[in-house]
């Protein structure tokens, strides 16, 4: 069902703080599904991050495409947050020599689910974003269990800190399910030094991403935890 332009502005008006853009029959959902967090290696931003928050991650596996490691936790409300590194037999990048920088929890990205990814292409196509192909994935957790899912990247105009969207596979656990509990995300900021062309975005996918002016791109992400409020990617 086609979501028409009187309908999808309503979506935007009435859409909370960190909520979703609608759930209303035949409408796409949309909401924050996850932050990618970035440390040079796995253990110690585990130890990190449960010595910041009271949480401790959980090892979520490995990914052969990428040559990265992940940790999770859960953040409630279908969304989690996911530790990244590189794998110690990692060849070169961009990305993974990124990661081997990392001495302390960095957020590096976000991403947003859509329960109907075509739906949420065509609309950002027809305001004129480009938008990849679906990019399917996977990984296989410790328990032997394969997870799966299709991600959809913003590919023009060209935005340092757009999401990814992501819609998993009906038959996969999402991780925020079976992730250790205890934070929750309070708060995901983008700092730019221009905001125009982010401003239009966020008010499509209308989920409660905030914006504010800074000297260079980058995500704040905030968590409340058993040990309080904890800030990352603040300066």
């Amino acid at each position: 069902m086609q979501v028409t332009r009187m309908a999808l502005a309503t979506l935007l008006l009435s859409s909370p703080r960190l909520g979703f853009a609608s759930d209303a029959p035949g409408s796409e959902l949309l909401r924050i599904d996850h932050v990618i967090v970035g440390m040079a290696d796995l253990q110690r931003g585990m130890d990190r991050f449960e010595q910041l928050t009271g949480v401790r991650p959980v090892i979520g596996g490995a990914n052969p495409r990428t040559a990265t490691r992940n940790a999770l936790v859960s953040l409630g409300n279908r969304r989690y947050l996911e530790l990244l590194a590189p794998r110690g037999d990692a060849p070169p990048s961009a990305d993974i020599d990124l990661l081997r920088k990392l001495e302390d929890l960095t957020p590096l990205r976000w991403v947003v689910s859509t329960s109907q990814p075509e739906v949420t292409v065509r609309h950002l196509r027809q305001l004129g974003y480009g938008i990849s192909d679906p990019l399917p994935g996977s990984r296989v957790k410790p328990d032997g269990t394969t997870l799966r899912w299709v991600r959809f990247r913003i590919t023009g105009p060209e935005l340092e800190v757009a999401p990814v969207l992501i819609n998993w596979d009906s038959l996969s656990l999402h991780p925020s399910i079976d992730s250790p509990a205890g934070c929750d995300l309070t708060d995901l900021t983008l700092v730019l030094s221009s905001q125009d062309a982010y401003e239009r975005l966020l008010k499509v996918l209308a989920v409660g991403v905030g914006i504010r002016k800074g000297d260079s791109p980058r995500l704040e992400v905030t968590l409340s935890c058993p040990k309080g409020i904890v800030p990352l990617g603040a300066k």
